[in-house]
Protein backbone atom coordinates (compact mmCIF):
# COMPACT_ATOMS: atom_id res chain seq x y z
CA UNK A 1 0.00 0.00 0.00
CA UNK A 2 1.77 3.37 -0.89
CA UNK A 3 2.54 5.52 2.17
CA UNK A 4 1.21 8.43 0.06
CA UNK A 5 -2.22 7.36 -0.03
CA UNK A 6 -2.54 6.11 3.30
CA UNK A 7 -1.54 9.44 4.23
CA UNK A 8 -3.99 11.37 2.77
CA UNK A 9 -7.24 8.66 3.94
CA UNK A 10 -5.65 8.69 7.54
CA UNK A 11 -5.03 12.96 7.25
CA UNK A 12 -8.49 13.69 5.67
CA UNK A 13 -9.88 11.33 8.64
CA UNK A 14 -7.90 12.63 11.41
CA UNK A 15 -9.27 16.62 10.50
CA UNK A 16 -13.06 15.08 10.54
CA UNK A 17 -12.73 13.42 13.63
CA UNK A 18 -11.66 17.00 14.62
CA UNK A 19 -14.42 18.79 13.40
CA UNK A 20 -16.90 15.99 14.29
CA UNK A 21 -17.42 15.04 10.67
CA UNK A 22 -16.04 11.62 9.91
CA UNK A 23 -18.65 8.70 9.05
CA UNK A 24 -19.05 7.00 12.17
CA UNK A 25 -19.11 9.74 14.53
CA UNK A 26 -21.59 11.45 12.66
CA UNK A 27 -25.65 10.67 13.32
CA UNK A 28 -27.38 9.16 10.61
CA UNK A 29 -31.01 9.31 10.58
CA UNK A 30 -32.88 5.82 10.48
CA UNK A 31 -33.70 4.78 6.88
CA UNK A 32 -31.46 7.00 5.53
CA UNK A 33 -29.11 5.36 2.98
CA UNK A 34 -25.34 6.37 3.58
CA UNK A 35 -23.34 3.67 2.85
CA UNK A 36 -21.77 4.04 -0.67
CA UNK A 37 -22.52 1.40 -3.58
CA UNK A 38 -21.80 1.05 -6.80
CA UNK A 39 -25.52 1.41 -8.78
CA UNK A 40 -23.67 -0.83 -11.69
CA UNK A 41 -23.01 -3.37 -10.11
CA UNK A 42 -25.59 -2.79 -7.33
CA UNK A 43 -23.10 -3.52 -4.93
CA UNK A 44 -21.98 -2.02 -1.60
CA UNK A 45 -18.53 -0.49 -1.31
CA UNK A 46 -16.62 -2.38 1.82
CA UNK A 47 -14.37 -1.88 4.53
CA UNK A 48 -12.19 1.06 4.00
CA UNK A 49 -13.59 1.71 0.47
CA UNK A 50 -16.72 2.55 2.48
CA UNK A 51 -15.42 4.08 4.84
CA UNK A 52 -12.99 6.27 2.52
CA UNK A 53 -15.84 7.04 0.13
CA UNK A 54 -18.06 8.14 2.95
CA UNK A 55 -15.23 10.68 4.16
CA UNK A 56 -15.08 12.22 0.45
CA UNK A 57 -18.81 12.82 0.58
CA UNK A 58 -18.42 14.48 3.40
CA UNK A 59 -15.52 16.34 2.51
CA UNK A 60 -17.28 17.79 -0.98
CA UNK A 61 -20.85 17.78 0.39
CA UNK A 62 -22.27 14.99 -1.50
CA UNK A 63 -25.45 13.45 -0.72
CA UNK A 64 -26.02 11.25 -3.08
CA UNK A 65 -24.35 7.17 -1.95
CA UNK A 66 -24.12 6.18 -5.70
CA UNK A 67 -20.44 6.20 -6.61
CA UNK A 68 -19.15 4.85 -10.33
CA UNK A 69 -16.19 4.33 -12.78
CA UNK A 70 -15.92 6.55 -15.46
CA UNK A 71 -17.05 3.68 -17.97
CA UNK A 72 -19.47 2.91 -15.60
CA UNK A 73 -21.28 6.21 -16.03
CA UNK A 74 -20.39 6.30 -19.97
CA UNK A 75 -22.38 2.87 -20.24
CA UNK A 76 -25.22 4.49 -18.37
CA UNK A 77 -25.41 6.59 -20.89
CA UNK A 78 -24.01 9.71 -18.66
CA UNK A 79 -20.75 11.36 -18.35
CA UNK A 80 -18.45 12.61 -15.71
CA UNK A 81 -18.51 16.28 -15.75
CA UNK A 82 -15.48 18.40 -17.60
CA UNK A 83 -12.69 18.74 -14.37
CA UNK A 84 -14.07 16.66 -12.05
CA UNK A 85 -11.68 14.81 -10.42
CA UNK A 86 -12.28 10.77 -9.08
CA UNK A 87 -11.42 9.06 -6.13
CA UNK A 88 -9.02 6.42 -5.84
CA UNK A 89 -9.67 3.43 -4.22
CA UNK A 90 -8.12 0.03 -3.08
CA UNK A 91 -8.94 -3.44 -3.05
CA UNK A 92 -7.04 -6.25 -1.68
CA UNK A 93 -6.92 -9.43 -2.63
CA UNK A 94 -5.48 -12.25 -0.15
CA UNK A 95 -6.18 -15.28 -1.96
CA UNK A 96 -7.33 -16.96 -5.16
CA UNK A 97 -7.26 -19.98 -7.35
CA UNK A 98 -3.58 -20.90 -8.01
CA UNK A 99 -2.43 -23.82 -10.36
CA UNK A 100 -1.33 -26.70 -9.06
CA UNK A 101 2.53 -27.36 -10.04
CA UNK A 102 5.03 -30.34 -9.55
CA UNK A 103 7.89 -30.21 -7.84
CA UNK A 104 10.29 -29.72 -11.33
CA UNK A 105 7.39 -26.95 -11.85
CA UNK A 106 5.77 -28.74 -14.10
CA UNK A 107 1.32 -27.82 -14.09
CA UNK A 108 -0.47 -30.76 -12.58
CA UNK A 109 -3.88 -31.75 -15.08
CA UNK A 110 -6.74 -33.79 -14.12
CA UNK A 111 -8.28 -36.74 -16.17
CA UNK A 112 -9.86 -34.67 -18.49
CA UNK A 113 -5.91 -32.46 -19.13
CA UNK A 114 -7.28 -29.40 -17.07
CA UNK A 115 -4.41 -27.58 -15.16
CA UNK A 116 -5.54 -28.24 -11.38
CA UNK A 117 -6.10 -25.31 -9.19
CA UNK A 118 -6.31 -24.67 -5.85
CA UNK A 119 -7.10 -21.54 -3.29
CA UNK A 120 -3.89 -20.48 -1.94
CA UNK A 121 -3.22 -17.57 0.90
CA UNK A 122 -1.25 -15.10 -0.01
CA UNK A 123 1.93 -13.98 2.09
CA UNK A 124 1.23 -10.36 0.83
CA UNK A 125 -2.06 -9.00 -0.30
CA UNK A 126 -2.60 -8.47 -4.28
CA UNK A 127 -3.60 -4.75 -4.70
CA UNK A 128 -5.44 -3.28 -7.60
CA UNK A 129 -6.29 0.08 -7.98
CA UNK A 130 -9.97 2.04 -9.39
CA UNK A 131 -11.08 5.58 -9.84
CA UNK A 132 -14.29 6.45 -9.23
CA UNK A 133 -16.75 9.31 -8.97
CA UNK A 134 -19.94 10.25 -7.24
CA UNK A 135 -23.42 10.58 -8.36
CA UNK A 136 -22.82 14.35 -8.36
CA UNK A 137 -20.06 14.51 -10.54
CA UNK A 138 -21.81 13.31 -13.34
CA UNK A 139 -24.35 13.98 -15.70
CA UNK A 140 -27.00 12.45 -17.47
CA UNK A 141 -27.54 9.93 -14.68
CA UNK A 142 -31.07 9.24 -13.93
CA UNK A 143 -32.28 9.88 -9.74
CA UNK A 144 -31.43 7.21 -7.16
CA UNK A 145 -33.92 4.44 -7.14
CA UNK A 146 -35.77 4.44 -3.85
CA UNK A 147 -34.70 1.33 -1.85
CA UNK A 148 -38.21 0.24 0.00
CA UNK A 149 -38.33 0.80 3.97
CA UNK A 150 -38.47 -1.44 6.08
CA UNK A 151 -41.08 -0.73 8.55
CA UNK A 152 -40.07 -0.29 12.53
CA UNK A 153 -41.50 -3.24 13.83
CA UNK A 154 -39.63 -5.03 10.91
CA UNK A 155 -36.13 -3.40 11.28
CA UNK A 156 -36.30 -4.03 15.32
CA UNK A 157 -37.52 -7.58 14.53
CA UNK A 158 -33.93 -7.96 12.23
CA UNK A 159 -32.21 -6.50 14.94
CA UNK A 160 -33.59 -8.56 17.51
CA UNK A 161 -32.77 -11.74 15.47
CA UNK A 162 -28.48 -9.93 14.93
CA UNK A 163 -28.72 -10.29 19.27
CA UNK A 164 -30.46 -13.33 19.61
CA UNK A 165 -27.57 -15.42 17.01
CA UNK A 166 -24.34 -14.68 18.71
CA UNK A 167 -25.83 -16.49 22.26
CA UNK A 168 -24.27 -13.54 24.19
CA UNK A 169 -26.11 -13.11 27.42
CA UNK A 170 -28.01 -9.93 27.64
CA UNK A 171 -28.63 -8.06 30.44
CA UNK A 172 -30.49 -4.70 31.11
CA UNK A 173 -29.08 -2.57 34.38
CA UNK A 174 -31.38 0.87 34.77
CA UNK A 175 -28.46 3.70 34.55
CA UNK A 176 -26.32 4.95 31.42
CA UNK A 177 -24.50 2.07 30.83
CA UNK A 178 -23.91 -0.08 27.92
CA UNK A 179 -21.08 -2.05 27.37
CA UNK A 180 -19.60 -5.81 26.88
CA UNK A 181 -18.12 -8.40 28.82
CA UNK A 182 -15.75 -10.56 27.05
CA UNK A 183 -14.84 -12.85 29.94
CA UNK A 184 -18.32 -13.99 30.40
CA UNK A 185 -19.95 -13.34 27.35
CA UNK A 186 -22.54 -10.33 28.69
CA UNK A 187 -24.05 -7.22 27.08
CA UNK A 188 -25.45 -4.98 29.40
CA UNK A 189 -27.80 -1.92 27.91
CA UNK A 190 -29.90 0.81 30.24
CA UNK A 191 -33.33 -0.70 30.12
CA UNK A 192 -35.26 0.00 26.87
CA UNK A 193 -37.70 2.86 28.01
CA UNK A 194 -34.35 5.03 28.70
CA UNK A 195 -34.07 4.97 25.06
CA UNK A 196 -35.89 8.05 22.98
CA UNK A 197 -36.47 5.39 20.50
CA UNK A 198 -36.76 1.82 19.92
CA UNK A 199 -34.25 3.06 16.94
CA UNK A 200 -31.60 4.59 19.23
CA UNK A 201 -32.29 1.43 21.95
CA UNK A 202 -31.04 -1.13 18.66
CA UNK A 203 -28.19 1.07 17.46
CA UNK A 204 -26.61 1.10 20.95
CA UNK A 205 -27.43 -2.82 21.71
CA UNK A 206 -25.88 -3.09 18.20
CA UNK A 207 -22.43 -1.34 18.85
CA UNK A 208 -22.01 -3.71 21.61
CA UNK A 209 -22.93 -7.12 19.38
CA UNK A 210 -19.77 -5.49 17.13
CA UNK A 211 -17.63 -5.77 20.45
CA UNK A 212 -19.09 -9.35 21.07
CA UNK A 213 -17.86 -10.38 17.38
CA UNK A 214 -14.58 -10.72 18.99
CA UNK A 215 -15.11 -13.19 21.36
CA UNK A 216 -12.57 -16.24 21.30
CA UNK A 217 -15.67 -18.54 20.45
CA UNK A 218 -16.18 -15.86 17.05
CA UNK A 219 -13.80 -13.99 15.59
CA UNK A 220 -11.21 -13.61 18.57
CA UNK A 221 -9.93 -10.63 18.44
CA UNK A 222 -6.90 -9.64 20.58
CA UNK A 223 -7.63 -6.31 21.63
CA UNK A 224 -10.65 -7.05 23.91
CA UNK A 225 -10.32 -6.90 27.54
CA UNK A 226 -8.14 -4.35 27.54
CA UNK A 227 -8.97 -2.06 29.96
CA UNK A 228 -10.81 1.28 29.53
CA UNK A 229 -8.30 4.61 28.41
CA UNK A 230 -5.69 2.10 26.93
CA UNK A 231 -4.88 2.15 23.66
CA UNK A 232 -6.09 -1.09 22.57
CA UNK A 233 -9.20 -0.33 24.03
CA UNK A 234 -9.77 2.63 21.76
CA UNK A 235 -8.97 0.72 18.74
CA UNK A 236 -11.53 -1.91 19.66
CA UNK A 237 -14.47 0.46 20.34
CA UNK A 238 -13.36 1.94 16.66
CA UNK A 239 -14.18 -1.52 15.33
CA UNK A 240 -17.49 -1.76 16.79
CA UNK A 241 -18.69 1.79 16.12
CA UNK A 242 -17.86 1.18 12.04
CA UNK A 243 -18.98 -2.03 12.69
CA UNK A 244 -22.65 -0.55 14.13
CA UNK A 245 -22.46 1.66 11.49
CA UNK A 246 -22.48 -0.58 8.36
CA UNK A 247 -25.21 -2.96 10.17
CA UNK A 248 -27.12 0.61 11.25
CA UNK A 249 -27.72 1.30 7.85
CA UNK A 250 -28.43 -1.87 6.38
CA UNK A 251 -31.18 -2.63 8.89
CA UNK A 252 -32.82 1.02 8.52
CA UNK A 253 -32.28 1.90 12.19
CA UNK A 254 -29.53 4.66 11.36
CA UNK A 255 -26.63 5.53 13.39
CA UNK A 256 -26.12 7.21 16.83
CA UNK A 257 -22.33 7.89 18.12
CA UNK A 258 -24.04 8.82 21.62
CA UNK A 259 -21.14 7.87 24.37
CA UNK A 260 -18.70 6.72 21.51
CA UNK A 261 -17.27 10.24 20.28
CA UNK A 262 -15.83 10.24 24.07
CA UNK A 263 -12.84 8.48 22.22
CA UNK A 264 -12.31 10.82 19.58
CA UNK A 265 -9.21 12.06 21.35
CA UNK A 266 -8.04 8.49 21.48
CA UNK A 267 -8.82 7.65 17.78
CA UNK A 268 -6.69 10.39 16.33
CA UNK A 269 -3.84 9.66 18.84
CA UNK A 270 -4.03 5.68 17.54
CA UNK A 271 -4.46 6.91 13.80
CA UNK A 272 -0.81 9.39 14.31
CA UNK A 273 1.06 7.09 15.97
CA UNK A 274 0.13 4.59 12.90
CA UNK A 275 -2.62 6.04 9.45
CA UNK A 276 -2.68 1.97 8.63
CA UNK A 277 -4.79 1.48 11.88
CA UNK A 278 -8.00 2.59 10.28
CA UNK A 279 -7.47 0.56 7.56
CA UNK A 280 -7.27 -2.63 10.02
CA UNK A 281 -9.98 -1.43 11.77
CA UNK A 282 -12.30 -0.99 8.64
CA UNK A 283 -11.60 -4.20 7.07
CA UNK A 284 -12.23 -6.15 10.75
CA UNK A 285 -15.17 -3.94 11.39
CA UNK A 286 -16.26 -5.73 7.60
CA UNK A 287 -15.93 -9.19 9.23
CA UNK A 288 -17.63 -7.88 12.44
CA UNK A 289 -20.71 -6.24 10.33
CA UNK A 290 -20.44 -10.27 8.11
CA UNK A 291 -20.42 -12.13 11.47
CA UNK A 292 -23.85 -9.93 12.80
CA UNK A 293 -25.44 -10.56 9.46
CA UNK A 294 -23.98 -13.99 8.73
CA UNK A 295 -24.20 -12.14 4.92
Amino acid sequence: MANDYVDQVAGTIIEQLRAGTAPWVKPWEPGERFMPYNPTTGNPYHGMNAVWLMSRAESHGYTDARWMTYRQAQAADAQVRKGEKGTAIQFWKWQGLEPVREADGKPVLDQNGNQVRQMVRYERPRVWSAVVFNAEQIEGLPPAADRPALAEWERHERAETIMARFGATIRHVRGDSAFYQVFNDTITLPERDQFASGDRFYATALHEVGHATGHPSRLNRADLGHPFGSEAYAREELRAEIASLMLGEQLGIGHDPGQHVAYVADWIRALENDPREIFRAAADAEKDHHAGTLL
